[in-house]
């Protein structure tokens, strides 16, 4: 216990108090596998044997390693990939959730321990098996809870009965366990035929999501929700409303199939690949095999040691693979989905987003796979690319809560052209990331948050404010301002707007800002300071 992190006691702590049942929700890189040995030693002092259940062979293997290493004096054994260990000789058993719940699997003695590794992988008819009664004590480890159904409520949450909140990314920044981000979102366009194609599967989209919403009573929002019902009608093929939801799942695939594979895009990579080889090791995280093949022949076309990473390749070849990327062999992988999970690499500098993702989960691991730690205290850097005028394009909602969050722990946030994006990554990866010290963060601010006692401390006028007069001023300045403005949370947006005076009111103070937004100083300050580090990169890539 004495060897965990701040946020992983408290978690630890919450789950015994919760009678030893619940989920840990922790985003990647912050080390939730390590609530889950804290909670195997617990066992292990009251003589429980412990099952723990991982989604995929890598895992098995990661699992195995990290517990060996940490409860040497344990008996461990494993379940899957040629292992067929059992508790006659093992206290602690990993197994793949497929091996756990094979006829014949061997169970531990009434009253064990059952860690479930990605918990929200299990929830369907067959992987819920596992969920045995012979298990007093329950951990699921996540990091986030969500899928595309309704397994959470079905068969999850009943079983682990509490979710608990362990590490978010705001959390992860202000316990260091998270390196601070850099975030660039670059516009890239689509060929003329490609926006033609573009247009006619939206059109279809759209029409059929106003009628699957107006018409079948499907959830317009969260989007997650809508794509549920969807899915359950769509089964109904005999059916008008089953025809249109195949016909929405249609569009919707072609317009993501665009969007993925566009030239725009490949040719992106080729304009990023002398800053992507100046870092030390980066991942694309692209959607599909064909995508991630392509992009990193462009890479490699472009001197990037760039290999894809996909379920094209057969088990050894990836394994070969994520061993020459350890080791520096390899310094670029493009990658789709099966590198989003559960998959242990070194600490990456860049994370290139080639398409967006309806899928939050998704999203967050992306997310926790750049902002691990780095050697000497580096700076993450996101470069999210995206067509226009698409579900990709951040001034329309994309990324949804996934760019809003990178925003709320992002150091600095610029929208750049492609012909200035190589630059800037090349001089991000160059020059150390100074956490700007506010004049006025750095000023005690009373616990009450009492904003009439804190008046001395954030009603004082700034010498600079968020952007010199002088930016503002300059041709083309203000609307600057705007377009990046539209390209922040909403939240953060008005509080933008606000200590601005883009609304055409004189600029506002922290204080009047926090009022009107019924917000604390603190948090304020916090927006202002992201804000101020996007339009600093504006005035430096717009100068002449």
């Amino acid at each position: 216990m004495t060897e965990l992190r701040a946020w992983q006691k408290e978690a630890f702590e919450a789950w015994r108090a919760a009678g030893s049942r619940g989920i840990v929700e922790a985003v990647t890189g912050t080390g939730k596998t390590r609530v889950g040995v804290a909670a195997m030693l617990a066992a292990r002092s009251l003589n429980q044997q412990v099952l723990v259940v991982v989604p995929t062979i890598d895992l098995l293997e990661q699992w195995f390693t990290e517990v060996k290493n940490l409860l040497p004096s344990v008996s461990v054994g494993r379940r899957g990939n040629g292992h067929k260990d059992d508790f006659r000789h093992s206290s602690i058993l990993i197994s793949t959730i497929q091996s756990a719940i094979m006829r014949g699997a061997p169970q531990p003695r009434p009253g064990a321990l059952l860690v479930a590794d990605e918990v929200h992988r299990y929830g369907t008819d067959g992987f819920a098996r596992v969920f045995s009664d012979r298990f007093d004590h329950r951990l699921g480890l996540t990091a986030t809870l969500e899928r595309q159904d309704e397994g959470v409520d079905t068969y999850i949450r009943p079983y682990f009965e509490t979710t608990i909140a362990g590490c978010d990314f705001a959390r992860g920044r202000r316990d260091n366990v998270l390196a601070p981000v850099r975030v660039m979102t670059v516009a890239v366009e689509f060929t003329p035929d490609e926006r033609r194609k573009f247009d006619e599967h939206d059109a279809v989209a759209r029409d059929a999501r106003q009628h699957l919403i107006a018409q079948y009573g499907c959830t317009a929002a969260p989007f997650g929700a809508f794509m549920k019902d969807v899915a359950v009608l769509s089964e109904q093929r005999d059916l008008p409303e089953g025809r249109l939801a195949g016909r929405y799942m249609s569009a919707f695939s072609k317009r993501r199939s665009l969007l993925a594979d566009c030239a725009g895009k490949l040719s992106a990579l080729a304009v990023l690949a002398p800053a992507l080889a100046e870092s030390d090791r980066s991942i694309v995280f692209s959607e599909t095999k064909a995508s991630a093949e392509a992009g990193s022949v462009v890479l490699r076309e472009h001197g990037v040691k760039s290999s894809a990473y996909s379920s094209g390749l057969d088990r050894l070849a990836r394994t070969r693979v994520l061993q020459q990327f350890r080791a520096g062999a390899l310094t670029n992988l493009v990658a789709p989905r099966v590198l989003d999970e559960g998959i242990d690499v070194p600490a990456v500098d860049v994370g290139v987003i080639t398409a967006s993702s309806s899928s939050r989960r998704q999203m967050i691991q992306r997310m926790g796979r750049v902002l691990r730690p780095k050697p000497g205290d580096r700076a993450a850097a996101f470069v999210i690319l995206y067509v226009p005028g698409t579900m990709e394009d951040p001034a329309l909602g994309a990324h949804e809560a996934f760019l809003e969050q990178l925003l709320d722990v992002a150091e600095e946030q610029v929208d750049v052209s492609l012909q200035d994006a190589a630059g800037l990554l090349t001089d991000w990866l160059s020059r150390p990331l100074v956490v700007l010290t506010d004049p006025v963060a750095a000023q005690e601010v009373p616990d009450s948050g009492d904003l009439q006692q804190a008046e001395t401390v954030v009603a004082q006028p700034e010498s600079s404010g968020i952007l010199d007069l002088a930016l503002l001023d300059a041709p083309g300045g203000r609307d600057a301002a705007l377009r990046y403005v539209a390209t922040l949370p909403v939240q953060s947006a008005r509080v933008a707007i606000q200590v601005l005076g883009l609304d055409g009111a004189p600029a506002r103070s922290v204080e009047q800002a926090a009022r009107d937004m019924a917000l604390t100083a603190d948090e304020v300050i916090a927006i202002r300071r992201t804000v101020r580090g996007g339009f600093h990169q504006i005035a430096r890539f717009s100068s002449p």
